[in-house]
């Protein structure tokens, strides 16, 4: 009996092999996930970075406002992110080490609902739904939200201590801190195929963006590498320390409650050393609240 040819692939709406949809998941024979998938997957708006990433568009959209009518534009030279100057971002809070040693203790958080310019706010945005649906999802909000802002103080701490004369801003800080909290919980849920159906596919993932994030830190002039290591470091610690354990990686297997002691203490040994050498140690001259430039 004779069969009928073979259908050939096409690119239309068809499910040819190499079709990269923008919609249902993979149907119809596709090669690539949905492009939602991969750039916001487990996306949702009841989710707490749906709405700390809307703050911070508002935010950087109150920068330009503010910029452009007392601080001469809201793009201005020199600023390669495309957006304000420093002393707009010095007043809109970020962090800047001689308010911080008079009182403004508020600068520690705020830097990460700043952002430079453009390209800053877009690179970090990206990184954000890329990364922290997934992490907010295992989490849960709550979670998250304390993590999240835990690792902003923690990197804004290493800024201020080792490099006490810049104003720096950015939810970079942040994110690394969501990347080091997730590393922990991936190896204390490696063995757990429920939750984590590909541990070392996962894990190799972030150290991906770990090693893309810091290479793009060391290439490129006025990147805070400083709260960059710091948001990775406070994370990494305070993820042993607070994340859920199942079934942990071998090595950690009946040590789980060492671990978490181990790095809790280290967490407060951080924190602690370093608001320290931040209020008592660094010496800094500049003045926080000048008057506003003459354009």
């Amino acid at each position: 009996q004779q069969q009928p040819p073979p259908s050939q692939p096409t690119g239309g709406g068809g499910g040819g092999p190499f079709m990269m949809g923008a919609g249902g998941g993979g149907a119809g024979g596709a090669m690539y996930p949905p492009i939602n998938k991969v750039l916001a997957p487990n996306f949702t708006t009841r989710s707490f970075i749906f709405i700390i990433s809307m703050i911070q568009i508002l935010v950087f959209v109150l920068e330009l406002i503010v910029g452009q009518i007392w601080f001469c534009g809201a793009f201005v030279t020199g600023n390669d992110m495309a957006g304000p100057s420093s002393e707009c971002l010095k007043w809109m809070g970020g962090k800047y080490l001689p308010c911080i040693q008079n009182g403004e203790v508020y600068r520690f958080i705020t830097p990460a609902l700043l952002h430079a310019g453009i390209l800053h706010i877009f690179t970090n945005l990206v990184s954000q739904t890329m990364i922290g649906y997934t992490c907010e999802l295992h989490w849960g909000s709550l979670r998250m939200c304390c993590f999240y802002f835990a690792t902003a103080f923690g990197a804004t701490l290493l800024s201020c201590a080792a490099s006490a004369g810049s104003v720096s801003v950015g939810a970079s800080g942040a994110l690394l801190g969501i990347i080091g909290a997730y590393m922990a919980w991936i190896l204390m849920n490696w063995n757990n195929r429920d939750v984590l159906p590909q541990p070392c596919p996962r894990m190799c993932t972030m150290i991906t963006w770990l090693f893309i994030i810091f290479m793009i830190g060391i290439s490129m002039t006025g990147i805070d590498n400083f709260a960059h290591l710091g948001g990775w470091m406070s994370g990494l610690m305070l993820g042993f320390t607070f994340n859920k354990s199942t079934m942990p990686v071998s090595f950690m297997d009946g040590r789980v409650s060492c671990v978490r002691i181990t790095f809790g203490v280290l967490s407060l040994a951080y924190f602690v050393t370093l608001l320290a050498v931040t209020f008592l140690v660094v010496e800094t001259s500049g003045e926080c609240w000048g008057d506003l430039p003459t354009c």
